[in-house]
Order: C-alpha cells, then structure tokens, then sequence
C-alpha cells in the first residue's frame, strides 16, 4: 500500500510502502542535490569574468566567448583556472608562466571565491541525513560527472567529506598540474578518490554496477538518490538499483540556466544527445520521490541492525 507522509516538518515521501527495504549502500548524486550547484556557480563565474573583463580591458561578451571555447575544448564548463587558457590572456601574458598568470589575474579569483563563499551552503538537512545514514552502518558513496578536483574541494569547503567514505568522479581533460605546471596545493585524499574516465557521461549503468562490486553490495541493497530524472533516475533503474529523486534539485531561477548555457561546453552533438535521452527515459520513475534529503530515513532502512517495533 502507498502512503504519502510528512518527515518531521522535512517534506513528504511518496511511493514507498510499510515494509522499507533496507539499504547497505547508498550512492549520492553531487550537484543539485546535495547543494545547489547552479545558484552558487553561476554568479560566481560571472563575479570573476566581470572583474577579469576590467582587469584585461577586454570586451565581457568576447572574454564569455574565449572561455566557452576553453570550456568545449575540455568538455567540462569547470576546467581550472579556465581564464588562464583563453586567447585574450595567452596574448597579453604570452611570456608568464600559467602560475604567473595566476597571480597576475588573482583578483579575479579572488572574486569568483568570495561569490562562492557567500551563496555555496548545503540543502536542508543533508548533514544530518548523511550523518545518520553513516551512523547505521551503511556506506556513503559520491558519484559525480564533475571534475574530481573541483568536488573534492566543494566538499570540504561544505565540512561533508567526513560523512562519505568514496567519492567516484572523473579526473579531468587536463588537471590542476597542467594548467598551472605545478601540483595543488592541498593534495587529494587518495584514500577516497574512485577516478572514473575523464570523458564519463550519465546514465551509463556500468559505472553504478561496477561500484556495487567494488563496494561488495547488491544492487537490491544499494539506493542511488539524484535530482535528474534523465541522467540518475533512469540510469538507476537500469542498474537494477532503488532509487530516490530529489526534486528538490530542480532549478528555481530560469535566469541563472541562460547565463550558464552561455559559456557552457555543450556542443549541438551533446544537445542532440540529450534530447534523445529524454525521448528514451520518458518513463523513468524512482522508488521514491523526495523534498528534503532527510526524507530518505522515512522511506528507507539503512545499516544492518533491525528497526524495532514502536
């Protein structure tokens, strides 16, 4: 029988039945729903290209056009220190080195971290909810299409990297090493790090399954939770996995979507690609449906001890 319940002030949680399955894994989906990836970056790219556009005295619609070239080339609209790689800055600073660049152009950085500081923040409850899903015993695992770098560092600034023990994300076209010819300064914990193929792309099941087996999980035991239906959900019920859609994720401000497929590294193969994405996951549907990250308690029992009757 389907209920359709209230979770402590949270939401609701819709489509999941008296007898909870129980999870030993639960794989968690990055951007737009853990935190809202499009309301932070958005503004803070374009904090940076404004401060950048005055600092070289370049057009700003000329310099957007230079780093979506950079973006395409890449394939990724968050390469690293992507301003370094634009033509505008290749010419002025042909005779610097790219960490000399760097710090030729730190205002600009500086701008693009000040805006991210300011509007970067969790969603509701989801230090809690990965806090208590850790706590029974199951593992937290990230899966993500974005840069591990660019992740990794997101979710430290976050203080969640503690609550997932791996995250598994691509490693990049390019990493911090040849863009500015030295290593990060803050080393990656390796320890946590799955590097998937730098060209990797949902919704490939593969990837969920093969993590199932590293993991040494069922996939009738593993949740994935995602905020696209196209890309996590349909990708989830493919890889014979539960899965949770948090629309939550879906973004709110229209603007904020325009600004970001002005310089992003999408090309017309990839937006034909998606639009057959959407015609062939039309009827993906997720075990459940939730509002709030913390819903996921309700509708699911994680670890290995047995919930006890009320």
């Amino acid at each position: 029988m389907e209920d359709c319940e209230s979770v402590s002030g949270s939401g609701s949680v819709c489509g999941f039945t008296a007898l909870n399955p129980r999870i030993r894994l639960l794989i968690s989906d990055l951007d737009n729903t853990l935190y809202d990836w499009l309301s932070f970056f958005v503004p803070s790219f374009y904090a940076m290209v404004d401060v950048a556009a005055s600092e070289l005295g370049v057009d700003r619609e000329r310099l957007l056009d230079e780093l979506r070239a950079v973006h395409r080339h890449y394939g990724s609209s968050e390469h690293p220190y992507a301003l370094l790689e634009t033509q505008t800055v290749k010419a002025r600073y042909g005779w610097a080195t790219p960490a000399q660049r760097k710090e030729i152009l730190d205002p600009a950085f500086k701008a693009f971290n000040a805006a991210r500081k300011a509007m970067l923040r969790l969603y509701p409850s989801v230090s809690e909810g990965l806090r208590a899903i850790r706590l029974s015993g199951t593992r937290v695992v990230a899966y993500t299409e974005s840069v591990v770098y660019n992740v990794v560092h997101r979710l430290e600034l976050l203080q969640v990297l503690d609550q997932i023990d791996f995250v598994y994300a691509p490693s990049g076209r390019g990493g911090l090493g040849s863009v500015l010819g030295q290593p990060p300064r803050r080393p990656l914990p390796m320890h946590k790090i799955r590097l998937l193929p730098p060209d990797h792309r949902k919704p490939n099941p593969a990837v969920l399954l093969s993590i199932c087996r590293e993991q040494d999980a069922d996939p009738a035991a593993t949740l994935y939770v995602g905020d696209s239906l196209i890309r996590d959900i349909a990708m989830a019920n493919r890889a014979g996995v539960r899965s949770a859609w948090a629309r939550y994720g879906a973004p709110a401000d229209q603007s904020l979507w325009h600004r970001l497929v002005r310089v992003t590294h999408w090309t017309e193969a990839d937006v034909a690609d998606e639009a057959r994405l959407r015609n062939e996951c039309r009827d993906a549907k997720p075990d459940v449906e939730i509002d709030s990250f913390a819903d996921l308690l309700r509708a699911f029992d994680f670890g290995t001890i047995e919930r006890k009757s009320a």
